[in-house]
């Protein structure tokens, strides 16, 4: 692994993650894999009528669209609800509750996604008191 602090790095050929909340990464920039140490950078897809589990994080952050839409369910009580679509940025705070949900049959969801932890593996914390809420 070469050091991002020493040189520009290219990355190809991502593999895919499936972490406990549901939806597949590909880490194309993290710790693990070219030593970042603020950022982590790469794409989520959530498949077709798939929806993540209620959780949050201990870091920003920030997608951006490019395929599919999505209702987006946020707030302490998963009561803030508004459809993502092609070409809309979102922001995801620190510690906010949130749950992705694909109601289409036909196209998956890819996003491009950045946060403010670089590491490999996104760090979540679970809220399956949550998960019913949404429907």
């Amino acid at each position: 692994m070469t050091s991002a602090a020493q040189r520009c790095v290219l990355i190809r050929d991502c593999d895919v993650m499936e972490p406990p909340q549901g939806a597949g990464y590909m880490p194309a920039i993290s710790d693990q894999a070219v030593g970042s140490t603020g950022l982590w950078f790469g794409l989520v897809r959530v498949a077709t009528s798939h929806r993540t589990k209620a959780h949050t994080h201990p870091h920003e952050t920030g997608l951006y669209v490019v395929k599919g839409s999505f209702e987006m369910y946020s707030g302490s009580k998963l009561e803030d609800v508004f459809m993502a679509t092609e070409r809309d940025f979102i922001l995801i705070p620190r510690g906010v509750p949130h749950v992705a949900v694909n109601r289409s049959e036909k196209t998956p969801i890819f996003a491009v996604v950045a946060r403010s932890n670089p590491a490999h593996e996104e760090p979540a914390d679970l809220l399956p008191e949550l998960d019913a809420l949404v429907p």
